[in-house]
């Protein structure tokens, strides 16, 4: 059950970190090779994206907590 309910807690907190990782990677790549005749990505996004990864860690840090390393 331990196992099940961390899964429930794990699973969300690797997709936030996957996709704020994806999301500042992207962000800082498009502003570094950024062409004229495009819009560059805006800077929220680079916000958003360490949003998600905070967010992220912290439930893996809770996961951890409530059922220990898995």
């Amino acid at each position: 059950m331990q196992q099940v309910l961390g899964a429930l807690i794990g699973v969300p907190a690797t997709i936030l970190v996957a996709g704020g990782l994806g999301l500042v990677g992207v962000t800082i790549s498009s502003r570094l090779f950024t062409q004229r005749s495009r819009e560059p990505i805006r800077w929220s996004q680079v916000a958003l994206g360490l949003g998600m990864l905070a967010i992220g860690g912290l439930l893996v840090e809770v996961e951890i907590l409530l059922f220990g390393p898995s």
